[in-house]
Parts: C-alpha cells; structure tokens; sequence
C-alpha cells in the first residue's frame, strides 16, 4: 500500500551520534605544506534502521515520481560458466602432479597439461576445481543477457541538506543512486549504475513503488540504513601532490614502518568507508584518469561505496570514538564491493547532466 505523501516527508533529526578520532598532530607538525591541500568529506556512518523517502539513507524508498520511468537494465551480466573436463585429461595432469619433488612446485609437464585444460575450456577460462566431493570442471566467464530489462535497486538517496560536502550540479540538491545487483561485462566488472540528481522541490508525491528486480548477487542489495553523517578533513593521495610535497610524505611513510603502532599517510590521510566528496585512495592501482568522457576536464569525487567502515589497517584512526550501533559499524551495509572493495563514483559538475565514470579498488 502506498504511504501518504505527508507522511514520507516527516523528516527526521540528523543527530550526529558518531565521532572521529582527530588527525595525528603529527603529520601536520612534520609536513606543514599539507594544510593548504585539506578537503572535506562527509563520512556517512550508515547503521541498519527504518528509513522513509524523506530521509538521506542507504537502500531504502525513493522520492520517485510516480509519472518518471523507472531506470533499468539491459547490460550482459558477467556470470560464471562450468565446462566439463575429459576424464582422460585430469588422468594423465594426477600422474604429472604425482611426481613432484616438492608440493608447491610444478612437475615437468605440468604447466603443459593447465594449458591444455585452458584451451579445452575456452575463451574466458579463469581455472579449474570441484566443489565438496562433485566432479572437477573447468571455470570461463560469460556474457549473458537478462531476459528483459531488469529494474534497478535503490542504493541511496542523499540530501544536500543533510549532507554538505554533496554537489549541487545544476542547482540539484538531492541525489539518487541506484544499480543492477549482479556483475557486468562492464569496467568496472560489477553493478551498473543510474544517477538522478534532483532538486527536492520537484518531487513532492504521491511517490512511485520500485518495480520488482531479478536479485543476480543478495550482497549487492543493501540493508535500509540510516545515516549519522560527519564533515572530516581529508588530505590528497601522494601522487596528487606536487613531487617535492609527496618526497615528504614518503619520508613519514618510511619513518612510520619502523614504528610498529605508526600508520601510513593513505591510512591517516583519507577517510574509508562511504562518504561523499574528499579524496580518493588509489593504492591498489596507482592514480588513474578520471577525466570526463565528454568535456575531457577534470570531475569530482561525488561518492564512495564502500564494503566496510574501516578495517584492521585504518581501525585506530577512522573507528568512531562514539557510535550508536557499534557491532554493525564493520559491514553496515551488507554490500560486497569486489573483494571487500569500494566503488568510487566521480562526476563532471560542469557538463549537463554531470556525466560519471566509475572505479573498483
């Protein structure tokens, strides 16, 4: 049943239950040219609890008008295909592996024999295994299209009025995020994306109900979280320091490794977990080009999803000193980004209708 418009827009107090431990003095102490370089990012510290369109929150209703075509998708999914094996061909790769010498290390002809699994298994081969005591098959990707256009689910609504590191592209002060929950033959490998920046003045009700989705992957549908958000200061990752600044932050870093309680600059410097605007961390790949695919100028970090809060590496600096829920803070949202990743979403605030490009790390 549809809720009363009136009743959707009963907004809720924004209290800020969660706090961050302070930056180490350290660092500033050390590398005071860092200062000018400081961003802010609100963390968004979602925690499970009820949720209504009027509110900023994770997973969750929309403020969807009820005349506005609900965003679908018609990308292939990415999904893993098994290929038997010749029952002859494991024969002969179980007497070559027989003959190692030492178990970690390939017998002569053995790399040959995984090469010919590969090429029996065929384009898109990612190995081979068995399940519990089943047969031994091989492993290929595969492209394979939905049988319709497959709605997406909500991920999050978030309120410039809430939230105040949130863009406002073309006087918007609302953003809606949305994708298809399974992986993709797209760059990234993951959920597609659908963004709809809104100014909330425009959408007053009756509200639209989501459309029923095919569910490819459970953890790419988010529990209905609240949101507890904070403005932290961030700095830049060292690559988008001038050279001489990030020599410095090399020193720290170096410095830190010999001081088994120290924390690295990354671990210091930006905040994990979701947030909107800040910087971006690129350890896992270096900097890359988010340039816009459109004007080719620079875009913003408009949004991270991340799997978790903070981890064994960023725990002592990021974990909040309060928190109304602090057993959920670990993977708040029940979402899997990559290997315990994050999705990054970067727009271009100056071209109409602020086109994103996103990265997995």
């Amino acid at each position: 049943m549809r809720r009363n418009p009136r009743e959707q827009l009963q907004r809720r107090p924004y209290d800020c239950a969660v706090i961050t431990p302070p930056l180490p003095p350290e660092l500033i102490a050390e590398v005071p040219e860092l200062v000018r370089y400081g961003r802010t990012a609100t963390r968004l510290h979602p925690r499970p609890g009820d949720v209504t369109a009027a509110d900023s929150h994770i997973g969750g209703p929309l403020r969807w008008p009820l005349d506005e075509p609900w965003p679908t998708c018609v990308a292939p999914r990415w999904g893993i295909e098994e290929v038997p094996i010749p029952a002859e061909l494991l024969d002969r790769l179980r007497v070559v592996e027989s003959r190692r010498t030492q178990q970690h290390v390939m017998a002569e002809g053995e790399m040959e024999l995984h090469r010919e699994i590969a090429r029996t298994v065929g384009p898109g081969y990612t190995g081979f295994g068995s399940a519990g005591d089943g047969p031994v098959v091989g492993y290929r990707t595969r492209e394979r299209p939905h049988s319709q256009p497959n709605p997406m689910v909500a991920v999050a609504q978030l309120r410039a009025a809430d939230i105040p590191d949130l863009p406002r592209p073309g006087g918007a002060d609302m953003l809606q995020v949305l994708w298809c929950p399974d992986h993709h033959a797209v760059r990234p490998v993951g959920p597609t994306v659908a963004l709809r920046w809104r100014r909330e003045t425009d959408v007053n009700g009756p509200f639209a109900d989501p459309p029923r989705s095919w569910i490819g992957r459970n953890d790419f549908v988010p529990v209905p979280c609240r949101l507890y958000p904070e403005q932290v200061l961030e700095y830049p990752f060292r690559q988008e320091l001038p050279a001489g600044l990030a020599k410095r932050v090399d020193a720290w870093d170096e410095r830190v490794d010999e001081d088994e309680d120290g924390m690295s600059y990354v671990e210091v410097a930006m905040a994990p977990g979701w947030k909107v605007g800040g910087y971006a961390n690129w350890s896992l790949t270096d900097l890359r080009d988010t340039r816009c695919r459109q004007c080719t100028g620079p875009t913003s970090l408009v949004l991270v999803i991340d799997s978790k809060e903070y981890d064994g590496g960023t725990q002592k600096r990021w974990q909040p000193a309060k928190d109304p829920q602090p057993t959920a803070a670990q993977q708040p949202t029940g979402l899997l980004v990559g290997r315990w990743g994050a999705l990054r979403i970067f727009a271009c605030l100056t071209c109409p209708d602020a086109p994103f490009t996103l990265d997995q790390q």
